[in-house]
């Protein structure tokens, strides 16, 4: 079994152990039923929080799931946080040509705590963030949703606060992986005449469309944030072109070598979930 199938198992696992996740269930021996509506006991709920119950059969969890961005960043997200060096410069620094073989640092949500934002803030939302010395990559992952040019900004952001811990890097950038049928319009969808930022693009940004801390940045560091703007680089690749190269990768592996085995099994399982998954626009 190809390891993102565990995942999928890990999954349905959380669905029918719900107390893993922090939430409780309420047996219907505590319900009161009246006039179409059930009320539980106060003490059974959490006041300051919503109330959940199952909108989904496990049946068809998968299923629902295999259409949404969020699993398949999740499969990401592991597989590039375990992925060698040699393996993240093939596939995304190439694009931005950027040469770096790292040692490369995946970023998930300790950018908080990082950069000194609240814990709770949800500032910029990033699929992907890795460090080297050199180099601070983005990696925005899109199925069925677009980009704007907000979200660009939040990435500049994310560079700059990242710059203030261990200075300036000399690569930085953003990969889009998008389906076939979204790159034609990606560009112009940023704001943007093609994959460089232009001199104007900071002034078209709409402040309320952006986090109050990125709001901030603007106001107060519109300097450093052009600068930003000025280094960076963007490319985007299709879901279809990101699969031919990691199987260009795994047709090269020695498989007599213990390491080589370990590499294959990790990209396998993800090319798997790019072609499993509905939204990339890849097949078998």
């Amino acid at each position: 079994m190809l390891w993102n199938r565990k995942y999928w198992d890990i999954l349905e696992q959380l669905y029918w152990t719900p107390k893993y996740l922090g939430l409780s269930s309420i047996s219907q021996k505590k319900w009161e039923k009246k006039d179409g509506f059930v009320c539980v006991p106060e003490e059974s709920v959490n006041k300051s929080g919503p109330l959940y119950t199952r909108g989904t059969k496990s049946s068809d969890l998968r299923e629902k799931l295999l259409c949404q961005e969020e699993p398949l960043n999740h499969v990401f997200d592991l597989t590039f946080a375990i992925a060698g060096d040699a393996v993240f410069e093939r596939l995304f620094c190439e694009p931005l040509d950027f040469e770096d073989n790292g040692p490369f640092e995946s970023l998930g949500r300790e950018t908080n705590e990082r950069y000194g934002w609240g814990k709770s803030e949800n500032v910029t939302q990033h699929d992907g963030l890795y460090i080297t010395p050199r180099s601070i990559i983005g990696t925005e992952l899109k199925l069925g949703s677009t980009s704007w040019p907000e979200q660009i900004a939040k990435y500049a952001a994310l560079f700059l606060s990242e710059e203030k811990v261990l200075g300036k890097r000399e690569n930085i950038g953003i990969v889009f992986v998008l389906p076939e049928s979204s790159l034609a319009g990606h560009w112009k969808k940023c704001g943007l005449d093609g994959p460089r930022i232009s001199s104007t693009f900071i002034g078209q940004l709409k402040s309320d469309d952006l986090p109050k801390r990125i709001r901030g940045l603007l106001e107060e560091e519109s300097d450093s944030l052009r600068d930003v703007f000025d280094r960076m680089r963007l490319a985007a690749i299709t879901w279809a072109q990101l699969k031919q190269n990691i199987s260009e990768i795994e047709s090269v592996l020695d498989m007599t070598s213990p390491g080589d085995q370990t590499l294959l099994k990790l990209l396998s399982g993800f090319r798997a979930q790019i072609e499993e998954h509905s939204g990339t626009e890849v097949s078998r």
